[in-house]
């Protein structure tokens, strides 16, 4: 989790525009591990770190970059289908109003792409039936951008992706125009669905078809009489996610080779969550004061723990209490250094280390450990660091590596 800025731990010390954009980053961590979608994601990156690990194993020379998922069908299958349904980051127009074409829903659902949306920017006198695309990631980034509205009042992110789901919202469902709480609940129920785009539009209409539930009731409702089919079987949402997170689970071991103990747990409270069919999240949301930063150590991390976080002045990682004095856990360490592995034998042109941003704060101080091989070719560094404690976890560091 990369937070773009500095930040205070414990997050009480944050001041405002600190946690909105730290708890912008929190939010996308959750959507990872509590929509049906976002562990699908999860689920295909462990497995394409599963590749990488066991051919760099099996294979003592490497050409780099590695395009091991071009061998994959199953992968490449996923990726291709990810792109289609993603949408856009970002549109170069100013936009006034959208145009939605119930056609185009339609085709975006039978072609399972994103949703092509018309605008209209009145300044400049433009109005384009292809606006821009709207999918997974106007999703994802205007869920967080509204929930970052509740902390910080003065909030500025472009237009695409982050105030798309809202701008769509008001252009059809004019009775409840202005509910922020029903549009966030809307994009997270919409990350249930394999397209999360086309899914938006349905769940306005679930809306419009439940008018007396808020989101949060629409939630529950939606967890737990839709059915969706997994290996030919039927099942409401519940329970998918449940058989989702469990084999999540095998997945990680498997990728880092190593028993999880902290997010064994915050997988079992996410099972727990879900078979009651609450959401931590929605409560506080609905019930409480979400922009409240003390609700973040006294819940959300209580049942959804937090990843690796990486910001401008500090990196921290949850810690093992159990053990004194206190250590990380393994399995963290273990899959910041996968990570870094996966990133650097895929890049194509940058080779530097992507942890040397911030090894390289400590230059010319007594904990520098940094070397001219972590530019290139870390493989053949003598200093440990944590790339190098990762080359020799998974037993790959006296592999000969070509950088083509």
């Amino acid at each position: 989790m990369i937070v773009d800025g500095d930040i205070s731990f414990p997050v009480t010390n944050m001041n405002d525009k600190q946690y909105g954009t730290f708890f912008h980053e929190y939010i996308h961590y959750l959507q990872h591990f509590t929509t049906m979608f976002g562990v699908k994601i999860c689920t295909m990156y462990n497995k394409m770190f599963i590749l990488y690990v066991d051919y760099l194993k099996h294979n003592k020379t490497g050409k780099l970059p590695l395009e091991l998922w071009k061998e994959d069908q199953g992968l490449m299958n996923f990726i291709s289908f990810f792109n289609d349904i993603k949408g856009d980051r970002n549109c170069p127009h100013h936009i006034d109003e959208v145009e939605i074409s119930p056609i185009e829903i339609s085709l975006a659902k039978s072609n399972r792409c994103a949703v092509q949306i018309g605008l209209y920017d009145f300044e400049n006198d433009i109005a384009l039936e292809n606006g821009f695309k709207f999918g997974y990631t106007c999703i994802i980034e205007s869920m967080a951008h509204l929930i970052q509205s509740f902390i910080n009042e003065e909030l500025y992110h472009p237009t695409i992706p982050y105030c798309a789901a809202e701008l769509i919202f008001r252009a059809i469902y004019a009775d409840k125009s202005h509910d922020i709480k029903m549009m966030i609940s809307l994009c997270f129920c919409s990350l249930m669905f394999d397209n999360p785009g086309v899914a938006f539009f349905e769940m306005i209409n679930y809306s419009k078809n439940n008018p007396t539930l808020n989101g949060y009731e629409l939630y529950k409702k939606l967890i737990r009489d839709h059915s969706i089919k997994y290996k030919k079987e039927e099942m409401p949402i519940y329970r998918a996610l449940c058989i989702f997170l469990d084999e999540l689970k095998v997945n990680i071991s498997q990728a880092i080779g190593c028993k999880l103990d902290y997010y064994d747990e915050v997988i079992e409270n996410c099972k727990n969550e879900i078979k009651s069919g609450n959401s931590v999240l929605l409560d506080i949301l609905y019930n409480a004061d979400i922009s409240d930063k003390n609700y973040f150590s006294e819940v959300f991390e209580k049942v959804y723990g937090y990843p690796f976080i990486e910001a401008d002045n500090m990196t921290v990682m949850p810690m093992d209490n159990s053990r004194q004095p206190s250590k990380p856990y393994i399995e963290t360490a273990t899959m910041i250094g996968l990570e870094l592995i996966f990133k650097r034998v895929k890049s194509y042109n940058n080779t530097t280390c992507s942890w040397y941003k911030t090894c390289s704060k400590a230059l010319y101080t007594q904990n520098d450990k940094t070397s001219i091989e972590c530019l290139c070719d870390q493989w053949n560094k003598t200093e440990l660091c944590l790339m190098t404690e990762a080359l020799r976890y998974y037993g790959i560091k006296d592999n000969e590596y070509i950088q083509e």
